[in-house]
């Protein structure tokens, strides 16, 4: 996930919910059931992923804040 954000400079909501609804397809091409909460969860956890990076990237050993990983989408946490 965050190989994709920095190679394609989307938001991490973008790349995460993509990941998760591809699974998503893939296990239901194969055979696999799909649940209210399989696809609540698929299309909720890049939004969430997004909104929790900054608040717990300070607790991150060895994190330095730059412009290059405090990006403008990211949702700041004063």
């Amino acid at each position: 996930m965050t190989g994709l954000v920095a190679r394609t400079g989307l938001s991490v909501r973008l790349i995460r919910t993509g990941i998760e609804v591809s699974v998503l397809a893939t296990g239901w091409v194969l055979g696999g059931s799909i649940g209210i909460g399989t696809v609540v969860y698929a299309l909720g956890i890049g939004p969430l992923i997004q909104l929790f990076i900054p608040v717990v990237s300070r607790y991150l050993p060895g994190f330095e804040p730059t412009p290059a990983n405090c990006r403008a989408d990211f949702v700041q946490v004063s």
